[in-house]
């Protein structure tokens, strides 16, 4: 029943970051008048009454009867009505929550601290009578609390429980008078083995049936309480509604003052114009002509295969800058990911040559792709990203001072001499967009490409003045000998005459002019003329093509297909020759060079594992929102859990209360696992873009993200084993504490190492995040504790139960704490019964504790009424669920074995699953 609520009110916690998913909407809505806020939380809740109320109830359906709970149609529908209330509930607690804080990390910490309260005081883990004094008030407010009060009062109100031969005490062979036995459980009575269920919740729960409805009530106070005070804040607080505009920098040292001073020197020339072009210091030497030849492409669709590209044939020159193309859909990027190698599906047809041979391994280092999203690790200063590049992708015997020289001269051509030392950040609540083009350039150019720089839609998303800048900058490289495509999407005329030369393309990825532009496009304009079409001569030539070729609003232009034009005119036939000439030129002036040996990547492995690991430990330092929320909620958890369970005595409670504190460490993967995976799925969209320009093997990348989670996780480890450990007075004893720490720094790693490669496995995070669930219940439902081994399903228990980590842990560290400690009942725990006539209580029980029964007499010397505690050594509790402190560092190598199966799948899955399908 506690699982039925909790998983259902658990379920509403996605309500978290959906409020600031769409407190931007809700923000532009306000601002435009169209509503209120308080109207979308009111519709809100009442939306969710339909849905849930469906959900609810199949749930209800499938586990009230499976279970088999009592069969009555009134205890089945206030069990369907209980869930459904505590859901709604939670629904309104989390948006509560979410409208009141400032941003997420706020929320998800808040959250931590108040469920873990609602936890640990609904009744479940410590009963309310054993609870501190001072957190019993939490129930009352407590909608977990309250509704599994409400289900056990429910369900065992009209319920009579038999007691059975095993929980008779004494029991065995020798006894047969019931008159002189009593049942172990709460609310039994002497001489009958008859409890009523109503008894039992009273004595055992101090829940009574008449709370019921009482309890009912009160949850629909709360729904109230949480919807007037969502829908009151939310009008009056208006977090998200202005924008950040703070650019933070890190911290110069004495090189970054040197270097900072050099380029604000150049800057202070390249303004007084008394320097020459920043663009002839890049020294770009690369003679290579890049080629293609009937150049086709077709990708697997339903019923075959669709061709994207057709017949395409062009050429790139160094020192020119190329522009492509066309209409959306017509192939530009397709075209761009064919030529620079990118694709992973589909088959190339044609040939594409690097002065006339075959592109060999180094190609794709060889070559710079700058893409269309500007996909940077946010915590880097521009000039690092600019380094990190330069280190990986520059060949590995260039002195790494030469190297950081470039990067200054790439920082000063690009005019980003003011933002050397800026944070990136996120296109939020970082850089602006142009800033952020500028540095993607920036980071290809760092790594000296060899042959040509492709960039995909630089100007996309920019205003007029910025997309200049961006085409200016192309202009400078290409002045410098670079050779550069770049896909473009409707420039304006001042843009358009920068280019030396275009490749337009139509619907069907087919060429319709490759040549050369002209001043004011004179060469463009001439063909279109030769051929039927003629530009007005107030319009952009850019803008007219498109349209000429159908590819804009107005219809086509003649009444001929411009592919079909273009495969028989007199420049295709030129083009073809001028790439056989040059094909020929360069295989002659290579011939004569010495021929150097390829290599797919610039540097050795051991290098590209130092340098990612640098920067992905530098991350995470400059993450602290990432590394504090998972310590803070480790500490949260553990530090309630210690104050609700504070120095516990050596009662027969306490057994069961030391159990649960072990448990609490399972919610440790819980904590962990959606943070983790996070954090890899966003270091990995950046790794797919690093990789493909071949800077650095698979290995170094998931290799990095391992080491660095494992400061967070020793100091997370310590922060929430102190207070677990020594709160509830768990053993002091080194050899016991050393050995309850190091499973819980074993589980912390396995935790971590658990959700980098669900990660790794899984294509998003979003589908990461629905295989957690499955793992969580899993972990905590089959590690014994809450179904005992003896009880699990017999399939279950052959292989679920062995194969789960958590059965280690939970069998490791319960045997290390209860072994050897001696159990003294309070009076309330004896079990009471009297003994026979004229035999003292010591006699009588004498052969049931021959027999191996566990437990003690308060006083054997007694001949009227026997105590009897259930226990009398922690080893009589934990050995009828088959646990054995002899198997306790068995235990702990199994768990760490799983943290190596963890790797191995980690390694595995980032080497061979590549989710960046293109």
């Amino acid at each position: 029943m506690f699982i039925s609520f909790l998983f259902n009110a658990f379920n509403a916690f996605s309500e978290l970051p959906a409020c600031f998913l769409g407190r931007a909407i809700v923000n532009k809505h306000r601002a435009y008048t169209f509503h209120r806020p308080s109207a979308l939380w009111i519709a809100q809740i009442g939306v969710d009454v339909a849905f849930a109320s469906v959900q609810i109830f199949l749930f209800s359906v499938i586990v009230y009867f499976m279970v088999g709970l009592v069969l009555n149609a009134g205890s089945f529908f206030t069990f369907y009505l209980i869930i459904l209330l505590g859901y709604l509930c939670m629904t309104l607690f989390f948006r509560t929550l979410g409208v009141l804080s400032a941003d997420f990390d706020v929320a998800i910490k808040s959250a931590a601290l108040i469920i873990t309260f609602f936890v640990v005081t609904s009744g479940y883990l410590i009963q309310w009578q054993s609870q501190q004094v001072w957190l019993r008030w939490i129930y009352y407010v407590n909608v977990m609390g309250l509704g599994f009060a409400a289900l056990m009062a429910n369900e065992f109100k009209s319920l009579t429980m038999r007691c059975t031969s095993e929980s008779l005490i004494p029991s065995g062979p020798d006894y047969h008078n019931l008159q002189n036995q009593v049942c172990t459980l709460a609310g039994s009575r002497a001489g009958s083995n008859i409890i009523s269920g109503s008894n039992y919740i009273s004595t055992g729960f101090r829940y009574f049936p008449s709370d019921l409805w009482r309890n009912v009530g009160i949850i629909l106070a709360l729904i109230v309480f949480f919807l007037f005070i969502n829908a009151t804040v939310g009008e009056l607080l208006r977090h998200g509604a202005g924008g950040r505009t703070i650019t933070f920098y890190a911290k110069e040292n004495s090189e970054l003052k040197k270097l900072n001073k050099g380029l604000a020197e150049r800057r202070q020339r390249r303004q007084n114009k008394t320097t020459q072009d920043d663009s002839a210091e890049l020294q770009i030497a690369s003679k290579a002509v890049l080629t293609w030849e009937g150049l086709n492409y077709d990708v697997p669709v339903a019923g075959g295969q669709k061709r994207l590209l057709n017949e395409v044939f062009g050429y790139v020159r160094p020192g020119q800058l190329t522009a492509l193309m066309g209409a959306s859909g017509a192939g530009k990027t397709t075209l761009l990911d064919v030529l620079a190698a990118r694709k992973n599906v589909g088959v190339i047809s044609g040939d594409m040559l690097i002065d006339g041979t075959k592109p060999g391994i180094a190609f794709q280092r060889g070559t710079s792709y700058a893409e269309q999203l500007d996909v940077h690790t946010s915590t880097a200063t521009v000039r690092e990203a600019l380094r990190f590049s330069a280190d990986l992708r520059q060949p590995y015997e260039v002195p790494r001072e030469q190297k950081y020289a470039y990067v200054e001269e790439v920082l000063s051509l690009l005019e980003l001499e003011n933002l050397a030392d800026a944070i990136i950040g996120t296109p939020e609540s970082g850089l602006q967009t142009e800033e952020r083009k500028r540095i993607t350039i920036g980071v290809e150019l760092a790594a000296k490409p060899e042959l040509l720089l492709f960039l995909d839609e630089p100007t996309s998303g920019l205003d007029s003045q910025s997309a200049f800048n961006i085409v200016r900058f192309l202009r400078k490289l290409a002045a410098a000998g670079q050779a550069i495509l770049c896909t473009i999407h409707q420039p304006n005329s001042a843009l358009f005459e920068n280019f030396d030369r275009l490749l337009l393309l139509q619907r069907g990825g087919e060429c319709v002019y490759f040549g050369d532009v002209g001043k004011d496009a004179v060469v463009i304009l001439d063909y279109f003329a030769k051929n039927g079409a003629y530009c007005p001569e107030d319009v952009n030539p850019a803008e007219w093509m498109l349209d000429a070729i159908g590819a804009g609003i107005a219809p086509r232009i003649g009444d001929r297909d411009w592919g079909d034009i273009w495969r028989e005119s007199d420049e295709l036939a030129t083009v073809k020759q001028e790439i056989v000439a040059m094909k020929e030129r360069r295989l002659r002036e290579i011939a004569t060079e010495p021929k150097l040996p390829e290599k797919e990547y610039a540097s050795p492995l051991w290098h590209q594992m130092k340098v990612v690991s640098w920067r992905t430990h530098l991350d995470f330092w400059r993450s602290p929102q990432y590394g504090f929320t998972r310590w803070f909620n480790q500490v949260i958890i553990a530090f309630v859990t210690g104050l609700a369970f504070l120095q516990l005595n050596d009662s027969r409670a306490s057994l069961q209360y030391r159990v649960f504190v072990i448990f609490q460490a399972t919610v440790v993967p819980a904590l962990i696992l959606a943070q983790v995976e996070i954090k890899y799925d966003l270091s990995r969209l950046i790794y797919y873009r690093e990789a493909a320009a071949k800077a650095y093997r698979q290995f170094p990348f998931a290799f990095a993200m391992v080491c660095a989670e494992m400061p967070y996780s020793i100091i997370c480890t310590i922060s929430f084993f102190l207070p677990l450990y020594y709160m509830p007075g768990f053993q002091s004893a080194s050899s016991r504490a050393g050995y309850q720490f190091l499973m819980i720094l074993i589980l912390e790693i396995f935790s971590a190492t658990l959700g980098q490669t669900i990660a790794a496995l899984t294509p998003s995070s979003f589908i990461s995040s629905l295989v957690n669930p499955f793992m969580i219940v899993i972990f905590a439902l089959f590690c014994g504790v809450a179904i005992p081994k003896p009880q699990i399903p017999r399939f279950w228990r052959a292989w679920l139960y062995e194969l789960n980590p958590v059965t280690r842990l939970v069998s490791g560290m319960i045997t290390t704490e209860l072994a050897g400690r001696t159990v003294v009942c309070t009076p309330s725990e004896f079990n009471s019964f009297p003994a026979p006539s004229g035999t003292t209580c010591g006699e009588y029980m004498s052969a049931f504790f021959a027999a191996g029964g566990a437990g003690y007499i308060q006083d054997p010397s007694s001949t009227t009424t026997c105590n009897y505690c259930a226990y009398q050594t922690g080893e009589q509790f934990y050995r009828p669920f088959q646990l054995s402190f002899d198997e306790r560092w068995r235990d702990l190598g199994i768990l760490t074995a799983f943290i190596g199966s963890n790797l191995i799948l980690l390694f595995l899955g980032s080497r061979y699953l590549n989710f960046n399908r293109r």
